[in-house]
């Protein structure tokens, strides 16, 4: 056989040393080709058909299972909707007077429909489950499973859906017993009917693993054949110069593309040899120059993950493919919550240290497929890829990505001898061909990230719209208010205080923004967004001293030099350590008589650091200024540090005064209140008074001093002092 093989590979040879290079490695090259396409064909088609039988043999072995687990999932349902109907109860009477509890008609109602529902499902589904053939195994099984089903409904299900109906309490409390006793006895028999289906399926798909891997097998037997076919075809030309001088040629076009890792064989001494040599040396190091330059041109050099500029590249590529497929994606930015401060408190190495536990993390946590990228600092961004077509189930499959990220974040690692505990805010925004840039698919998932961040940190949230349309009009507005204070944009109103008497006591002070084109902005909307900023600080210095400049021009009229205003400090104010320093400065170059200046502090800003609180109140004391507890009753404030706290006045904040006539709790709360504050020694107002019985109650209850619409809103000065003329001459 030998012989006869080497006596052909001669004749063939001499043959084609007759004719041209080119003809003959036309002729050899192209029968070379027809032979492996046609066995590697053959073998493709083999592996395409095993693998089209073996999916389609596991899918439909499949659907009995899929159909056996969604009734057991309504099953379960049932019984939780019955525990949900008992969880919504009140107190009623029932015939006999004595109190007795009664079941949310509502809830109850719905729950029952519910229910009815989900077993005409079950039934549904149970009875497609049985019009197909099914083994003597089966049947044994579903047999059983049906009684214990039929048990369940009648016994527990079906009476459950009547007193619902009726919002019977207790025959629904002792039926969802009931239901309890019976699913749990009809729950073995539904899992061991799964099982066996799924053991079949296990079965089915292990004996089409092995077909496929049979047919593999003979595929690569087919392309062995081919290579061995194609390497004789090659032996023929090891005597020509045609197959060195192609090599050559194609290394050169390989480096001038940029490949740099085809390899180059040398055989022999000769000057093409020499040439190849040569070409191999330059080719390594233009590989490693390549290497290098995309190295620094598409990863961080931190973490190794891809930096923006293959991150803009991965996500064009991802909205491409969702054009095509009709997939959708999703981009995730991620930012780690306080990671500054672990720069600042621990060092760079430790941040560097986190920043590359983080990535690792976060790859794990995804698939091959998708990308992971680091913008800097400690911004990870995740281009998700493939999902659901529909919308509702790739949020779902985006939550569970982020989900797991979160919870693999939120693991502690070590880090220097220490150990560290993280948490991330995640931003999540969906993508779906091509119906958003690359900048607003960045942009939104940005704002839902700090959407995270403001709704506590450690969390993932969806972006939102209304929440884009909502950031743009707050930067705006911010901008707009770095420029109010220079431009004399604001005011203060003053709203009336008084006492049993219908004595004007003075005002408390509210500030005002008047808009060059919103008009009259209220606090609510542009005093958080001061505190965030810092702004707060020079605006409160403003309203603290225009205040007492004000006190100083009442000073001189002797209807109003007793007024007092009352000035509400922010938490941030408050807590500059130069805050006492900076009232003291305001006293001194306006001159007030400083017991005519009353400062407002809110129980949550009281509490944030109880010894400093305490520490620069006493201070303010002793320069003779009063301080008075805003919203009192509506914080987190004990008896114990209220008794340490040198307050001269407790607010009762409106919410406790609106429902004061005619609800019975609050008129409690506020009793409770003035009677603590009577045997504490401090003073106590009301605010919030609209009519004149809510003053009745609260002067019967012993508050004497007031503040509410029932005598002003919040005006302007010249209103306000207006108003205070006019009730003083009455």
């Amino acid at each position: 056989m030998f012989n006869l093989l080497a006596n052909i590979n001669f004749r063939v040879t001499r043959l084609l040393l007759n004719v041209n290079i080119g003809v003959r490695l036309f002729t050899l090259m192209g029968l070379a080709a027809i032979v492996a396409l046609l066995l590697a064909a053959a073998g493709i088609l083999g592996l395409a058909a095993s693998k089209e039988s073996l999916r389609s043999v596991y899918e439909d072995r499949m659907v009995p299972v899929q159909q056996l687990a969604e009734i057991a999932k309504l099953m379960l349902t049932n019984r939780l909707l019955l525990q949900v109907a008992l969880s919504e109860v009140s107190i009623g009477v029932g015939a006999d007077q004595h109190p007795t509890l009664v079941l949310d008609r509502g809830v109850a109602f719905l729950a029952a429909n519910a229910i009815e529902k989900n077993i005409k499902t079950i039934g549904s589904m149970w009875h497609s489950y049985m019009s197909t053939p099914l083994t003597p195994a089966e049947i044994i099984l579903a047999n059983r499973f049906a009684k214990s089903r039929g048990t369940f409904i009648d016994e527990a299900l079906l009476p459950a859906v009547v007193s619902l109906r009726t919002a019977n309490y207790e025959q629904t409390k002792m039926l969802s017993t009931t239901a309890h006793a019976l699913y749990d006895h009809a729950g073995p028999a539904l899992q061991a009917l799964n099982q066996l289906h799924f053991d079949m399926a296990r079965e089915a798909y292990t004996h089409g693993v092995k077909r496929y891997e049979n047919t593999r097998l003979l595929a690569l037997g087919v392309l062995g054949m081919a290579i061995l076919i194609m390497s004789w075809l090659g032996l023929i030309l090891t005597t020509s110069i045609v197959n060195p001088l192609q090599q050559v040629i194609a290394i050169f076009k390989s480096i001038s593309s940029g490949q740099y890792d085809a390899p180059i064989t040398i055989e022999g001494r000769d000057e093409i040899s020499k040439v190849m040599l040569a070409l191999r040396n330059m080719q390594t190091k233009l590989g490693a120059d390549e290497a290098a330059i995309h190295q620094l041109a598409f990863y961080d050099p931190l973490t190794k993950l891809a930096n923006r500029r293959l991150l803009r590249d991965r996500l064009q590529q991802a909205l491409s493919v969702s054009t095509r497929n009709h997939l959708y994606g999703a981009v995730l930015i991620i930012d780690l919550d306080n990671f500054k401060s672990i720069n600042d408190t621990r060092g760079h190495n430790v941040g560097d240290r986190l920043l590359v536990e983080t990535a690792l993390r976060i790859q794990s946590c995804v698939r091959q497929a998708d990308t992971v990228a680091r913008l800097g600092g400690d911004e990870f961004i995740i281009i998700l890829v493939d999902l659901s077509p529909d919308e509702a189930n790739a949020a779902l499959q985006a939550d569970r990505a982020g989900a797991k990220i979160l919870a693999a974040i939120n693991q502690p690692c070590m880090l220097a001898n220490q150990l560290h505990h993280s948490s991330a805010s995640i931003g999540l925004c969906l993508f779906f061909g091509q119906n958003a840039t690359i900048n607003d698919i960045l942009k939104r998932a940005d704002t839902a990230m700090y959407q995270a961040k403001s709704s506590g940190r450690n969390t993932l949230c969806f972006y939102d719209p209304q929440i884009q349309a909502s950031l743009e009009t707050h930067i705006a507005l911010e901008s707009e208010l770095r420029n109010a204070l220079p431009n004399n944009q604001f005011q203060l109103y003053y709203q009336i205080q008084m006492d049993n008497l219908d004595g004007v006591l003075g005002a408390e002070v509210l500030l005002r923004w008047e808009h060059p084109q919103q008009g009259l902005v209220l606090p609510d909307r542009f005093i958080p967004m001061a505190e965030e900023t810092g702004l707060i600080l020079p605006i409160g210095e403003w309203v603290l001293r225009t205040a007492c400049e004000q006190l100083k021009l009442w000073a001189a009229d002797p209807v109003t030099e007793k007024f007092l205003l009352s000035v509400n400090v922010s938490a941030r104010q408050f807590r500059q350590p130069d805050f006492v320093d900076v009232v003291g400065r305001v006293l001194a170059q306006t001159g007030i008589n400083p017991q005519r200046l009353k400062l407002e502090l809110t129980e949550s800003l009281v509490l944030h650091n109880i010894v400093d609180t305490i520490d620069k109140m006493k201070a303010l004391n002793r320069q003779g200024i009063h301080f008075s507890m805003d919203d009192f009753g509506t914080g987190y404030s004990s008896l114990a540090h209220l008794t340490k706290l040198p307050i001269q006045q407790l607010k009762i904040d409106r919410s406790f005064v609106r429902n004061i006539v005619t609800n019975h709790n609050d008129a409690v709360i506020v009793q409770t209140i003035i009677g603590m504050a009577n045997n504490l020694g401090v003073a106590v107002i009301a605010e919030g008074v609209e009519t004149e019985e809510q003053r009745a109650c609260l002067e019967r209850f012993g508050c004497l001093t007031y503040q509410g619409y029932l005598w002003g809103k919040p005006m302007p000065l010249r209103e306000f002092e207006e108003l205070a003329l006019q009730v003083s001459t009455t």
